[in-house]
């Protein structure tokens, strides 16, 4: 019977393991703004952006998958080095932004570029937008640090034109940790031709777009509008061990 008992305390003890909370959490959901005119009302100060646009799909390249920065001037400037991407309307791409060590490196399609950072932030704007009829993108099936965010950033032109000010979505992911994954999938879907750039039916250079913008936003107060993000609760090795052990022992106690 006592044997019985340290069985069933080692079971007790290896499920509250299981059960307790993580104090930890990966990130915060600052909540989605829309349009251009309430970001820049929020204040934010941007430092580097990955970017996906649709360019004009390699007819004659225009870093389609880049990477900018502020350049201290009220403008953004694109590094050197960037890339030809073809996009294909309505197919979804795969995305990875690490930040590690001071090196902002992005990666899609099996490409990657790679930016020095020497700039701290703690926010993380995910901005879609397209200007043309019919247009859409979304940035989805996002993760932080393996952590589900659970939002999506998307924007759809219904309109013969969707003007700048009214063609854009961000989605706010704040309290982020030094160093971060960031992975995810775009999907921009389009009419016309966007590698004739005569055709103007279709979308060129940023008329349709994803970026990922890290600097820095305005503090949050916590609210019912804001979800706080926990890291994920693991059945550990140790507690499966003891609860293993634990049914073990009582199935040799209900056969002596």
């Amino acid at each position: 019977m006592n044997k019985c008992k340290s069985f069933l305390a080692l079971a007790a003890l290896g499920i509250g393991f299981l059960g307790a909370p993580v104090s930890a959490n990966a990130f915060t959901l600052g909540g989605v703004i829309n349009g251009e005119a309430d970001f820049e009302e929020l204040g934010a100060t941007i430092d580097v952006a990955a970017e996906g646009r649709i360019g004009d799909l390699s007819g004659a390249a225009e870093h389609e998958f880049n990477i900018h920065y502020d350049n201290g001037s009220g403008g953004q400037t694109v590094v050197d080095q960037y890339r030809a991407f073809d996009w294909v309307s309505g197919q979804g791409e795969d995305f990875t932004l690490t930040f590690e060590d001071g090196t902002l490196t992005y990666e899609i399609g099996g490409q990657k570029l790679e930016y020095g950072i020497t700039d701290s932030f703690d926010d993380l704007f995910i901005r879609t937008t397209a200007r043309k009829q019919n247009n859409s993108v979304v940035v989805d099936n996002l993760m932080l640090n393996d952590q589900a965010v659970g939002e999506n950033s998307s924007f759809a032109c219904l309109e013969a034109r969707c003007d700048y000010w009214n063609s854009s979505q961000y989605l706010w992911l704040t309290d982020l940790e030094e160093s971060f994954t960031l992975t995810g999938t775009t999907t921009m879907t389009w009419t016309g031709d966007a590698k004739n750039l005569r055709d103007r039916t279709a979308p060129h250079r940023s008329e349709l777009a994803f970026q990922l913008k890290l600097g820095n936003g305005p503090e949050l107060e916590t609210g019912p509008e804001l979800e706080t993000v926990p890291e994920p609760v693991s059945m550990s090795l140790f507690s499966v061990g003891v609860v293993s052990l634990a049914m073990a022992g009582l199935r040799r106690q209900e056969k002596g």
